[in-house]
């Protein structure tokens, strides 16, 4: 055999390993994406599991409706085994510290900047950490009344110092 037969040889074994390893990354490829799509349904549902949570009690207190304790109870434990197994890092110091202020009692103040933390945090996260919203943008949202907007915004950015 002379060397041309020989390098013919080699290029095509090198041509059909390229191939061979090309299309397995590409497999790995999809697998991961896949996964990755599979988590990011997930963490958006149970971030909407949590957030539906606070508008079903806000929904309540606007009706003037009893809130089940139980099924609350109920609903934010599952909130909360979400969040722990699907939350960025980020999302899961914000949920804690907002739970943690509400089951110490600090005050409305304390908790709704808290909340308004936490809510900033998930919508980052959402987007890719690229929202703009703030939190004078989603308690005015919440509250749909300017004035009061910030008579409030001004007394939980006071907690921020």
């Amino acid at each position: 055999m002379d060397s041309e037969t020989i390098l013919g040889y080699i290029s095509i074994i090198l041509t059909v390993v390229i191939a061979i390893l090309g299309w397995i990354m590409q497999r790995k490829i999809e697998q991961i994406k896949i996964m990755e799509n599979q988590l990011s349904d997930k963490k958006y549902n149970a971030y909407a599991d949590l957030v539906g949570l606070f508008f079903g009690v806000l929904k309540n207190v606007k009706k003037e409706k009893d809130t089940n304790p139980k099924v609350m109870l109920d609903k934010m434990i599952e909130s909360k085994k979400n969040i722990f197994m699907y939350g960025s890092d980020k999302v899961i110091h914000a949920f804690t510290k907002w739970l943690c202020s509400s089951s110490i009692g600090e005050s409305n103040e304390q908790q709704m900047n808290n909340f308004l933390e936490l809510m900033i945090e998930i919508r980052k996260d959402m987007c890719g950490y690229t929202s703009k919203i703030t939190k004078y943008d989603l308690l005015l949202n919440l509250m749909q009344n300017p004035k009061e907007a910030k008579g409030f915004f001004a007394q939980i950015s006071r907690l921020d110092k």
